[in-house]
């Protein structure tokens, strides 16, 4: 008896490539979060979801814990072996991806005018959204006073644990600071570098300078995050035809549904 199903002779799985917002900088061969080869010059490989993946999603507590997005990432992207690894804005883009492959790139959503306040609705193709790209890795460096600082987007993992564990705002936004920053190094007067690694030490520098360096190190830090966002479209309103600037929020938690 043949152990070969012949209804899946013809379902093998297609891979499409895609280009994540960090374009692989932000990651190192150390990190094993993809199979070698798997990632290459920031391009991956995902397939659309199976009814399987879409029962995974619609599963309440699942998608609530967020451990929804990791197995579907697991179960999607070629080679991917840690995906709660990724930062934040590759593990929206790859979920994006799969939504497209499974339900198509269109999307309706509705914006108000600032003029007169009429309700529009926009279609939106998600292929063509204007993603901010992380383009080179000096972006990632802040220089100020004697600090070189090498800040990443926060990590998925990092993002969901802090999220969690802090029940007020700041206490919320001074951890991710120091989850995105990898290394700080202080110039000394004769040019001499000393790199500070160890995140309870970057915690206390952090809590303790000044609000004037407090917020050089937040500015940099937000437009790091903005990785991954999505940047603002132009529109005009049918009402009055007023033109002006929308955001789309792509929200990983709601847009697996059928194409309008």
């Amino acid at each position: 008896m043949s152990t070969i199903n012949p209804l899946l002779q013809s379902k093998e799985p297609t891979y499409y490539e895609i280009e994540l917002p960090s374009k692989g900088l932000t990651y190192t061969d150390n990190d094993n979060i993809f199979e070698e080869g798997a990632l290459v010059n920031g391009i991956a490989q995902v397939r659309a979801l199976t009814t399987k993946d879409e029962l995974i999603w619609t599963d309440k507590k699942l998608v609530e814990d967020l451990k929804a997005p990791i197995i579907i990432l697991k179960n999607t992207v070629l080679g991917l072996k840690k995906p709660e690894l990724l930062i934040r804005a590759d593990v929206e883009a790859l979920l994006l991806q799969a939504r497209v492959l499974t339900y198509g790139k269109m999307t309706k959503v509705n914006w108000n005018c600032s003029e007169c306040g009429n309700n529009n609705e926009l279609t939106v193709d998600y292929t063509k959204l204007p993603i901010k790209k992380l383009n080179s890795f000096d972006e990632l460096m802040l220089k100020f006073k004697n600090y070189e600082i090498f800040m990443i987007p926060i990590i998925f993992k990092e993002a969901v644990e802090i999220q969690k564990a802090n029940d007020n705002d700041i206490s919320e936004q001074l951890d991710k600071i120091v989850s995105c920053i990898q290394t700080v190094n202080v110039i000394g007067e004769d040019g001499s570098k000393q790199s500070v690694t160890d995140k309870m030490f970057i915690a206390q520098w952090v809590e303790q300078v000044n609000p004037k360096d407090f917020k050089i190190i937040i500015d940099h830090f937000t437009e790091v995050n903005k990785i991954g966002t999505v940047m603002d479209l132009d529109v005009k309103c049918s009402h009055c035809g007023y033109k002006e600037k929308t955001d789309v929020v792509v929200d990983i938690t709601n847009f697996f549904s059928e194409e309008d």
